[in-house]
């Protein structure tokens, strides 16, 4: 995230404090919605900040958000994204490496850490940095099913519907097993080694990948 962007994040931060309660949870939907939009991290905080500044002033009038907005929200926010510029190529393949470089600099981390422990509870001499195919292949899969969730959880924001708690948590749990099944078989099956180095080694790869993370999202 660009500096114009974070000062206008802490700016709208600070002021949507002043929403009431009872408008949260609709302000909170339209935001999560607007998140998922084609929108850059600048222009989605310059809408935010428009929709908390609609709330506060019908709040002021003694308006509740239901009768500024009139109850069309997810209509709302499809105006106001269709009517601001949207991504340009760049920007998408710049959004597309923030996100891989972040993801592979924090699985990095994990791996670090895994190897560092297996390492010193095996008492070998060299530390040893190992990644096995079943390995990248969880990893891969973390990073596409998080991507899943983010996009079901910003394009769901205003199910019309909603499950009754039970069925959410069974669900929930259910899908959470399915995958942790699924990476512990990868781990048992996948077990060639793919990349084999020195764990100091591995620990620069990783700070160099952190290092051009940090510069590429400043300048998204």
């Amino acid at each position: 995230m660009n500096k114009l962007a974070k000062e206008l994040l802490k700016k709208n931060n600070n002021r949507e404090k002043a929403i009431f309660d009872e408008n949260k949870e609709i302000y909170t939907n339209m935001i999560v919605y607007l998140r998922g939009s084609d929108l850059s991290e600048y222009n989605q905080e310059v809408v935010r900040g428009d929709i908390i500044e609609l709330i506060i002033d019908g709040q002021q009038r003694g308006d509740n958000i239901k009768k500024v907005m009139g109850g069309r929200y997810k209509e709302i926010c499809d105006q106001i994204i269709e009517a601001m510029p949207k991504k340009t190529k760049k920007d998408k393949v710049m959004d597309f490496l923030d996100m891989s470089l972040h993801a592979l600099w924090v699985l990095g981390v994990i791996s670090l850490a895994k190897n560092f422990i297996i390492s010193l509870i095996s008492n070998k001499a060299g530390f040893e940095f190992i990644l096995t195919v079943g390995d990248i292949i969880n990893g891969l899969a973390i990073i596409l099913i998080a991507n899943v969730i983010v996009l079901y959880i910003t394009k769901t924001a205003f199910g019309a519907k909603k499950e009754k708690k039970v069925v959410s948590f069974l669900k929930a749990w259910f899908i959470a097993a399915a995958v942790l099944a699924a990476m512990i078989l990868s781990n048992v099956y996948f077990r060639t080694i793919a990349v084999n180095i020195s764990l100091w080694l591995a620990a620069i790869t990783v700070i160099l990948i952190f290092v051009i993370w940090k510069i590429i999202s400043e300048r998204a």
